[in-house]
């Protein structure tokens, strides 16, 4: 979740030094934590894209050549392929500066008037600046569009049913109030009575031990 709120332009790592302050009594700690997994995050995807980029530069140089009709044979073929070379070269070199990095330091995104924020859309935001952060982008296409849930992830594999605590549990007075109201005034409008419960009755049960004591003082 953090991390997703990271990669939404309209918060990134404000939201989380603004939250964690109030969350967590060692918030400098789990700040850094966040810090670590998402840049461990980008070097990954850093990587599969270098990987790719050198397996088009290995395999993609002599289709382009078959494609343009080109040969080492003539000028203008060999000075094609060396600038293309060149560039893939340079595309594999790493700046100083990530464009996490980049993207961290520059602002938040703003939005004049507070519906436009609600209304805002992040993939569409990093889709149009895919261009800028090619890597980045898929990183955040990846984690944004992972849908949310709150129920408790061993509820999901486990067959004892789900599991909830008692903050998602609990109900507010007023709530429960409107419940039982409502419930009052639809069983007098449409006629449905409660079920009564039945009348238990206690059940004894003789254990072997208690039966034989009674057949000796028979």
């Amino acid at each position: 979740m953090a991390i997703a709120s990271v990669l939404d332009p309209r918060f990134k790592m404000k939201l989380v030094e603004f939250c964690f302050p109030t969350l967590y009594q060692n918030s400098n700690e789990n700040i850094k934590e966040v810090k670590n997994a998402l840049y461990e995050m980008y070097s990954e995807y850093l990587e599969m894209h270098d990987t790719l980029v050198r397996e088009y530069a290995t395999h993609g140089s002599e289709h382009e050549r078959n494609v343009l009709g080109l040969n080492e044979g003539t000028s203008l073929g060999y000075g094609w392929e060396a600038f293309g070379e060149f560039i893939k070269t340079v595309d594999l070199e790493r700046p100083e500066k990530s464009k996490l990095d980049m993207y961290l330091e520059e602002g938040v995104y703003r939005e004049k008037g507070q519906r436009g924020m609600e209304s805002f859309n992040a993939l569409e935001w990093w889709n149009v600046h895919k261009l800028k952060y090619r890597v980045l982008s898929l990183m955040a296409r990846d984690v944004l569009a992972i849908p949310i849930s709150n129920v408790a992830s061993k509820a999901t594999m486990s067959a004892g049913g789900r599991v909830f605590d008692p903050y998602r549990a609990s109900l507010g007075s007023e709530m429960v109030e409107m419940l039982i109201c409502g419930g009052d005034s639809i069983r007098q409008v449409d006629g449905v009575k409660k079920k009564l419960k039945k009348e238990e009755f206690p059940i004894e049960v003789l254990l072997p031990e208690v039966l034989y004591l009674r057949s000796e003082v028979a």
